[in-house]
């Protein structure tokens, strides 16, 4: 500042490039700073400076500086204002950016851009003095230019061009005037609807008492349409999220069909669209996994490692439809599962039993009440990936609605009603599984491939027992098998007198009837004083057990708790078949 009092501007000023808002000398304005030029001189100029010259910059109105950083810079306005960021306040909602407070100081003109990078540097030349604002008329004028400013954009970007106080009040009072005239209208049109007064009126513009609210949704619909763009859909999918999106802004909250829109675009965003898990196709392990899952099952397992073999030659392979066909409970949802963890698939079951409409798995039309997507797409909407295993329990009449999503020739443009856009299932592993053929109609049975899963033999399912239903038992139970010993003898007794099916559900079954029995003695912590010990016979096929000769018994030792024949008979009662040939236990 020199010694008269005059204002003297630095011959260079970064200049903050602005595209809504125009500063006048003597007025204070907020400005939003997203651009990158602009934020890297707030960065650099005003967040490092020290002193106060440094946070004296340029503002050029009428400029928009572009989102992306690019190499040419934008045309400048020959006027600008030169002013003080008395406040600087950042923040990263919804994205990062900072709003700079600045009080306008005096007019300059551009001569000469110095540098466009990373914020504009340019040499400047002072128009007019900052004493011309000292007294009380022109200070008031320019306030009320400021006010002004912010309605009437172009106007103001005369007043700001206009240099000399005359020219700026022959600009200032035709606008004047005109905002007179308008609070005439206004206060007239109150008189006659009071419902009116909540809302503002300008030329030009309405202005809402309740706009917070609406920049909430603003922000709300913005980061919506951030997830559609970033949900990678397919471009017939984005074409349609993109026009109910456009309904979605146009539409009042109240209105019962906006939330039936924007439940269609979540779920059409939160949908796999190209999003997969990585197929484990390790044969040697995966037959490991299995033989350590499973027994018996040849069948089963060498159709899921031959899918395997050729999933590792050809990457583009379809999924296969398997359908597995048996009695209850010789494991055929256990194999599923089990063929989803050995491929490292997300597993999701779905049961038919009582579908008799085929909107359950295909959806329903938007256009009803209450409408929802079928089980199809809520599934893969639960797994997240678009490659799970899919285990459909077929029961009833689901042809009709089944023929498209197990049709290799077909899934690959599924379409669900409530979508109505088409979904690629080809990746889908889908296993179907049946009591038998009989119930499954000859149009969705010649789209499947049929494995028979027979009953096991007495054989398998004393091996069953012993590797994975006993210990499983003994583990829900929380029992150990230092608590309780079922010997092989009893195991037996089990199978094949108290019962007889075709699986092994039965078996658990009794197998945990026996370990709740035995918990309760344990927790109780008595002796088994009234069961009698194993016969020499049973002891004979158990490493480590002591021999005892035929008459003499002892009395059971505290820990393991040993189940015979006459602790079974105590625990599940009379047996239910009788053995035609002698029992392997002898009394």
């Amino acid at each position: 500042m020199s010694s008269s009092g005059e204002m003297e501007l630095p011959s260079r000023l970064p200049l903050l490039l602005t595209h809504e808002g125009v500063l006048l000398p003597g007025s204070t304005v907020r400005f939003s700073v997203y651009s990158p030029r602009n934020m890297q001189l707030v960065k650099h100029r005003l967040l490092r400076g020290t002193s106060l010259k440094s946070t004296i910059i340029g503002v050029i109105p009428d400029t928009k500086d572009p989102e992306h950083e690019i190499e040419d810079l934008p045309s400048l306005h020959k006027v600008g204002t030169a002013g003080i960021a008395v406040q600087v306040v950042g923040s990263n909602w919804p994205k990062p950016h900072y709003t700079l407070l600045i009080t306008g100081l005096c007019r300059f003109s551009v001569s000469s851009v110095l540098k466009d990078r990373p914020f504009v540097l340019a040499e400047v030349e002072q128009l007019d003095k900052l004493e011309q604002y000292t007294s009380p008329a022109s200070e008031g004028a320019d306030g009320e230019l400021g006010e002004l400013s912010q309605k009437f954009h172009q106007a103001a970007i005369q007043v700001l061009d206009a240099v000399t106080l005359e020219e700026r009040f022959k600009m200032a009072l035709p606008m004047l005037t005109r905002q007179i005239e308008a609070l005439k209208l206004l206060q007239k049109t109150r008189k006659g609807n009071p419902d009116n007064e909540k809302r503002v009126c300008f030329p030009g513009r309405q202005f809402n008492l309740d706009e917070e609210n609406e920049d909430e949704d603003s922000d709300d619909t913005t980061a919506l349409e951030r997830k559609i763009y970033g949900a990678n859909m397919t471009e017939a999918a984005l074409k349609v999220c993109i026009k109910e999106l456009k309904r979605l802004k146009k539409m009042p909250q109240s209105m019962p069909e906006y939330a039936l829109t924007r439940n269609y675009l979540d779920l059409m965003v939160e949908l796999p669209w190209n999003k997969n898990s990585k197929d484990c196709l390790d044969i040697r392990a995966a037959r490991t996994f299995l033989d350590n899952d499973h027994y018996a099952m040849d069948k089963l397992k060498r159709r899921v490692l031959e899918y395997l073999a050729v999933r590792q030659l050809k990457t583009s392979l379809k999924g296969p439809i398997l359908c597995f066909v048996g009695p209850p409970g010789v494991g055929k949802t256990s194999v599923g599962r089990s063929i989803a963890r050995t491929l490292g698939r997300e597993f999701h079951r779905i049961s038919l039993g009582g579908v008799c409409d085929q909107s359950d798995i295909r959806g329903h039309r938007r256009t009803y009440v209450g409408s929802m997507p079928g089980r199809i797409i809520n599934g893969l909407k639960t797994v997240g990936v678009n490659n799970p295993v899919f285990l459909l329990d077929v029961q009833g009449d689901p042809a009709a609605a089944l023929l498209e999503v197990l049709d290799p020739e077909q899934n690959h443009s599924f379409t669900d009603h409530y979508l109505n856009v088409a979904f690629d299932l080809s990746q889908v592993l889908f296993i179907a599984t049946a009591n038998t053929t009989a119930t499954i109609p000859p149009a969705l049975l010649d789209r499947m491939e049929v494995l028979q899963v027979a009953g096991y033999t007495q054989e398998e399912k004393m091996e069953i027992a012993h590797r994975h239903l006993i210990p499983k038992q003994l583990e829900e139970h929380g029992l150990t098998p230092q608590e309780l010993h079922i010997p092989q003898c009893t195991t037996q007794e089990i199978i094949s007198r108290y019962t007889r099916e075709a699986g092994v559900r039965s078996l658990e079954r009794k197998i945990g009837t026996v370990c709740r029995a035995v918990a309760v003695k344990v927790a109780e912590g008595q002796n088994i004083s009234n069961m009698e010990s194993l016969t020499p016979e049973c002891q004979g096929q158990q490493a480590g057990e002591s021999s005892l000769s035929q008459n003499t018994k002892e009395a059971p030792p505290e820990m393991p708790i040993v189940i015979d024949h006459a602790a079974l008979r105590d625990i599940l009662g009379p047996p239910v078949f009788d053995m035609e040939s002698a029992s392997l236990c002898q009394v």
